[in-house]
């Protein structure tokens, strides 16, 4: 299998004369893209920093100027986006680069302010997007994994750090669905933004509808942002799909909005910053509070199906490699959630998965795995099983 994080940088630097042109900051991400970057980063009076194989690298031979910046920002986002920036806002628009006769390239960007040298400035991060999700047999999943990706309703949920690929697994899992034949299914997705599409994934039967809360769709009148993912959902539920993707679960509205739709035989997929099943299931039940708790907290388990959580470690001869704990929640193993009071639910998601008494794997039994295989070294196995709470 090839690897597809890079596994190094080949010390090259990216060459343009005069001011960093609309033109040339594409030629930049392509070029970057080439070498398998997997974030790029733009700071105001600092040269452009691509991370390659695991490593921060110089590309360029210059600093920017923060008026450049500026226009990379105008360029990414429209006139109005330094003004933001300046006003207090971070942005999160996608960047698609076309490539003649090929396609598009696309990339998620983040445009934050902030102090750089000697002033205030902007950064922004730019991660690749490949054009279509990778093949799940690429990412070397674990075969329960993919056997439980798609259940016949309820929840998935995929957590990690950001950059850890819950992404990228995600995608590849939707992928595996809508490529089979006789698979009939109308798959929503709402993100901010949209990162991977599947504009050529064969469908032999299915259809994806994408859309980027925010632009294609938000809630009349003031209604906090937090609530967005909350209003998208509703927004599924008034179109008949059979699976809804929502970019993220991270707020009460959101988490029980998600429930509701799991508990009408829907399956839904979505993501939290969350490291490990246990912490996935405290931060799903916390937000409710005092007579809420229990019986949202049921209705929690009654629709959770799968839980994975990915994170991205250094590889032997460099790189990285995906390293997940997670576990499936099937009839029995939900039972014994049920059978045991709220608070104890993260102890015995750990104990479960540390005696091997359900389908899963702990971070440390994978990280072990990845060991044996020699792909990760002692240290770093040393250092997830340092984390790992029995």
């Amino acid at each position: 299998m090839e690897n597809i994080f890079s596994s190094g940088h080949d010390g090259s630097i990216f060459e343009y004369e005069g001011r960093l042109s609309d033109e040339e900051f594409d030629n930049l991400l392509l070029w970057c893209s080439e070498r398998r970057a997997s974030d790029i980063t733009f700071q105001s009076n600092l040269q452009v920093i691509a991370e390659i194989g695991g490593e921060l690298r110089k590309v360029t031979r210059r600093p920017l100027t923060h008026p450049e910046i500026e226009e990379i920002v105008r360029y990414i986002y429209g006139e109005n986006g330094p003004g933001e920036i300046k006003s207090g806002y971070d942005l999160d628009p996608a960047h698609e680069v076309k490539i003649p006769g090929v396609g598009r390239k696309r990339f998620r960007v983040n445009i934050t302010g902030g102090r750089t040298i000697g002033t205030d400035g902007i950064q922004i991060t730019i991660r690749t997007l490949p054009e279509i999700p990778i093949d799940i047999n690429d990412l070397n999943i674990e075969p329960e994994i993919i056997e439980n990706f798609r259940p016949p309703q309820g929840m998935v949920l995929v957590t990690g750090p950001t950059g850890s690929g819950k992404s990228t697994l995600l995608s590849s899992g939707i992928r595996m669905i809508i490529e089979k034949e006789g698979a009939n299914e109308k798959i929503l997705e709402y993100s901010k933004p949209v990162e991977y599409v599947y504009d050529k994934v064969e469908m032999p039967s299915s259809v994806v509808f994408q859309t980027e809360v925010g632009r294609h769709l938000r809630p009349r009148g003031d209604t906090d942002e937090e609530s967005e993912f909350a209003y998208c959902v509703r927004n599924a539920l008034r179109r008949k799909p059979t699976i809804i993707l929502i970019g993220e679960a991270r707020d009460k509205a959101t988490i029980q909005a998600s429930v509701e739709a799991a508990l009408t035989g829907h399956v839904l997929y979505s993501t939290m910053h969350t490291i490990g099943v246990a912490e996935t299931l405290r931060r799903a039940i916390m937000p409710f509070p005092g007579d809420e708790r229990r019986a949202m907290a049921v209705d929690i388990m009654e629709t959770m199906r799968l839980s994975v959580t990915q994170i991205l470690l250094p590889k032997i001869g460099g790189g990285k490699v995906g390293c997940r704990e997670f576990m499936v929640f099937d009839d029995v193993s939900r039972s014994r959630f049920l059978d045991t009071e709220i608070d104890e639910w993260p102890q015995l998601a750990r104990r479960l998965l540390s005696e091997r008494k359900c389908v899963g794997s702990s971070m440390k039994d994978s990280a072990q795995i990845l060991f044996n295989n020699n792909e990760i070294s002692s240290d770093t196995y040393n250092y997830i099983a340092s984390r790992t709470k029995e």
